[in-house]
């Protein structure tokens, strides 16, 4: 069975290693890059199941993908949720009136992000994986 393909765009390298680590400990397969041009040319490469993207990133943020991805008739039905430390009521209205799927707040509990990638992509989350079960949550300040 192949396993969904998963974009995640952020800035912050330890950010994309522990959200690659969860999602991939999960049975996702992952590709991780550090900014909203190099996802858009990843998503033109090969497109994900889902698109996973900060909101705050150099040369293209995760809104503008965001509003990029939906007028790219090859792309406009990605599934992509936003990721931020931006956690305020307006802040997040406006991921989803950009366009987002899901909008998931910084810090994060790891169970909690796999069980909403899977829900997304109908497919059973492996919720017994210790790393989806860590106790901490993930956060940064981006």
């Amino acid at each position: 069975m192949n396993k969904p393909y998963v974009l995640i765009a952020d800035d912050d390298p330890l950010m994309r290693k522990t959200v690659g680590i969860i999602l991939r400990k999960a049975g996702f397969r992952v590709v991780a890059v550090e900014d909203g041009q190099a996802a858009l040319g990843q998503m033109k490469l090969e497109k994900p199941a889902l698109a996973l993207l900060d909101v705050m990133m150099a040369r293209i943020s995760g809104l503008e993908l965001v509003r990029l991805v939906r007028k790219d008739p090859d792309l406009k039905d990605l599934t992509v949720f936003l990721l931020s430390a931006r956690a305020m009521l307006h802040e997040k209205e406006q991921g989803y009136a950009a366009g987002a799927n899901d909008y998931i707040t910084k810090p994060f509990s790891n169970k909690d992000l796999v069980t909403r990638v899977s829900a997304v992509l109908g497919r059973q989350a492996d919720c017994s994986s210790p790393v989806a079960n860590a106790s901490d949550s993930t956060g940064s300040d981006s």
